[in-house]
């Protein structure tokens, strides 16, 4: 089996990852950003264990402690013989503000460069409702061949109607009430 480099992981971020994180999500399995880190640790290790060359030479671990990093806690961190590799930052919400957006671009950079610049990739992955195709518009300047956004924005992709319909639904399931007024 050919060795896993960055530029196919990264084609998988982009593709087939944003894809099933867009289907779950449309289908409602993802109302926060636990279920969003709980579907792309699936994701992820299911895509590194089909494409590695050898056994265990990944690992994807959640919230991992960076003691180098001033204790950053970044939600996915993925190891490529005990290294970091790919750190990814997982948001979830109605939008993306372009303000929270360059915070955790400035995060990812900062945690690269504690880590000596040892990981390959960082990523902010966010599934919102509403929103642009990227939350940080214009050059990525120092963090060009680093940082990379993976949006996944529902009324990009649905009708006006079918985001009412979901936006009902969504509100249903993420704020369970025991005995709903009728």
């Amino acid at each position: 089996m050919p060795k896993l480099g960055v530029r196919q992981f990264h084609a998988y971020m982009r593709g087939t990852f944003a894809k099933s994180i867009y289907r779950a999500y449309k289908s409602h399995q993802i109302f926060c950003e636990a279920d969003l880190q709980s579907h792309a640790w699936h994701a992820i290790r299911r895509f590194l264990r089909r494409n590695e060359e050898s056994p265990g030479k990944f690992r994807v671990l959640n919230k991992p402690f960076l003691r180098d990093c001033n204790h950053t806690y970044p939600d996915l961190v993925v190891f490529r013989c005990r290294k970091p590799w790919v750190i990814i930052e997982l948001k979830e919400g109605r939008n993306l503000a372009k303000l929270r957006a360059s915070t955790e671009r400035k995060k990812l950079l900062d945690t690269r460069q504690a880590l000596d610049l040892e990981p390959k990739r960082g990523y902010l992955v966010y599934v919102a409702r509403y929103g642009n195709k990227r939350a940080l518009p214009g050059p990525k300047g120092s963090g060009a061949k680093y940082f990379f956004e993976v949006p996944i924005v529902l009324s990009l992709g649905m009708s006006k109607q079918d985001l009412k319909e979901f936006s009902k639904e969504f509100k249903l399931w993420s704020k369970y009430v025991v005995h709903p007024e009728s």
